[in-house]
């Protein structure tokens, strides 16, 4: 009995969650906001759209990250850095929320020497469902929620950043490992970047940046390095000893 009500929840859950998802969207903009510590610059709007047929419960929550080498993101709840009003709304079908995000932290932008890399996650409040089972006895309560992650760097107006390669090497199974770090103040964005691998006749190949590996969280922080991984199916133009060259746009 316990089994059959447990295959019935399942079951409702794998059903609601692939025909909810289309009418339960959210859509989220901007998903990458860069502001300054002071000044004009340090507020955005962030637009939360509901595009369901019915109310969507939204809560915004901001998160302090932190990005390794391999650019894994580690977060901490943020409470005085990032102020974000409101903080929960009720969104009517196809209407539009907007979020105020401002910036009230250290002029540095970030704490205690960090950077300023922050998580504004826009979720929505869990839909409750009870299931039922085949012999119509009630089932399991579950829960289901949408979250949508977004991104705010916070670095002073007069910050720069830029990429330099300090090695290259080749995995086992042919792709391009590249030891990048950035020597500068600003963030750099490795979406906004151009990846060129040039080879011993000096014939040079651009690399899409959208397809290159360079971690969960795209950014390098002033002062902080990165291994960035070039698949083998985009190098195969570049055999044999290759340099390689990041340029931001």
């Amino acid at each position: 009995m316990a089994l059959r009500r447990f295959t019935a929840a399942l079951a409702a859950l794998m059903l609601f969650t692939a025909s909810a998802t289309p009418s339960h969207a959210l859509e989220v903009s901007p998903m990458v906001a860069k502001l300054t510590p002071t000044g004009v610059g340090s507020s955005y709007r962030l637009t939360v759209r509901n595009n369901s047929t019915t109310p969507a419960t939204v809560e915004i929550e901001v998160y302090r990250m932190r990005v390794d080498d391999e650019g894994a993101r580690s977060l901490t709840p943020e409470d005085d850095a990032i102020v974000a009003f409101p903080v929960q709304s009720v969104i009517p079908p196809n209407r539009d929320q907007i979020v105020q995000v401002r910036y009230v932290g250290e002029p540095s932008g970030g704490a205690g020497g960090e950077p300023g890399m922050y998580l504004v996650r826009v979720g929505q409040l869990p839909i409750v469902m009870q299931t039922t089972g085949a012999d119509g006895e009630a089932g399991a309560d579950v829960k289901v929620a949408f979250t949508i992650n977004t991104y705010v760097f916070v670095a002073p107006a007069n910050a720069r950043a830029s990429v330099e390669v300090t090695g290259l090497s080749r995995a086992p199974n042919g792709d391009i490992l590249i030891a990048a770090r950035n020597p500068g103040t600003g963030f750099a964005h490795l979406r906004e970047a151009r990846f060129t691998l040039t080879t011993a006749d000096g014939r040079a190949h651009e690399v899409p940046a959208a397809d290159v590996d360079v971690g969960e969280v795209s950014v390098i922080a002033g002062g902080a390095s990165r291994t960035i991984r070039i698949p083998a199916a985009l190098a195969a133009g570049a055999a044999g000893d290759v340099t390689a060259a990041i340029a931001l746009l």
